[in-house]
């Protein structure tokens, strides 16, 4: 419990640090039974704030990820798209098969019905 609570005044005071406000100082005057552990944690980050210089990647890199994420997206899609050919192909096959068994068994059904409604039509034929 006590790790959890010192990760959120860890987050909350990055935050605070990110935004430009907020010392190590309040959070101490706030949590006063954690000073022991939270004072050089807090020490740390603000010194940490103080170094770090905020990173633009070049433009060249952008262009180049950009690219190189274009690339692969079509790749992929490349790799894909016979895949999706065949499985429509394969699809339309057995749809193909499937109607060509159903019109096999409607005709077997009618020719039935058909043979059944000629022989009782038929007399009798006398001997």
């Amino acid at each position: 419990m006590e790790d959890k609570l010192l990760a959120e005044i860890l987050a909350a005071h990055a935050d605070q640090l990110v935004e430009g406000r907020g010392k190590g100082n309040d959070y101490l005057a706030m949590f006063p039974d954690y000073q022991e552990k939270l004072k050089p944690l807090l020490e740390t980050a603000e010194k940490i704030k103080q170094v770090l210089e905020p990173v633009e990647p070049a433009p060249t890199f952008c262009q180049s990820l950009h690219e190189d994420l274009l690339t692969a997206g079509r790749r992929k899609l490349g790799e894909e798209g016979p895949q999706l050919a065949k499985s429509h192909g394969k699809q339309v096959l057995i749809s193909a098969a499937a109607l060509g068994s159903a019109v096999s068994v409607a005709g077997a059904i009618a020719y039935f019905i058909h043979s059944r409604t000629a022989a009782k039509a038929q007399p009798a034929s006398s001997s």
